[in-house]
């Protein structure tokens, strides 16, 4: 469970997916509010339909997997998304305004 500080001042967030080939992709991103509860219950749930379909409206900041496992080993707490239940090529992309 998120903490009120966590939702308030922000969780940082790492979602790993892999492509069709096996090459890793990571995003990182500090949600708050909703966005932060949304993705927490997402993950606390394994709703991997949920993440194909919001994933690309949430995370934005491509990292390298060094950068990634930096972040995640250096932060007193992070939420780790990470499945071969979704490849990165499934991600709904989105365009302005919308959902493609």
């Amino acid at each position: 469970m998120l903490s009120k500080d966590e939702i308030n001042d922000g969780m940082t967030f790492i979602l790993k997916l892999w492509d069709d080939t096996g090459a890793p992709a990571q995003w990182l991103e500090t949600l708050q509010g909703a966005t932060a509860m949304r993705w927490y219950d997402i993950y606390r749930r394994s709703d991997w339909s949920a993440l194909r379909h919001e994933a690309s409206r949430v995370f934005h900041h491509a990292v390298s997997e060094t950068e990634a496992e930096g972040v995640r080993s250096s932060r007193h707490r992070c939420i780790y998304i990470r499945t071969t239940e979704v490849k990165a090529n499934e991600l709904v992309a989105t365009i302005a305004g919308g959902v493609q």
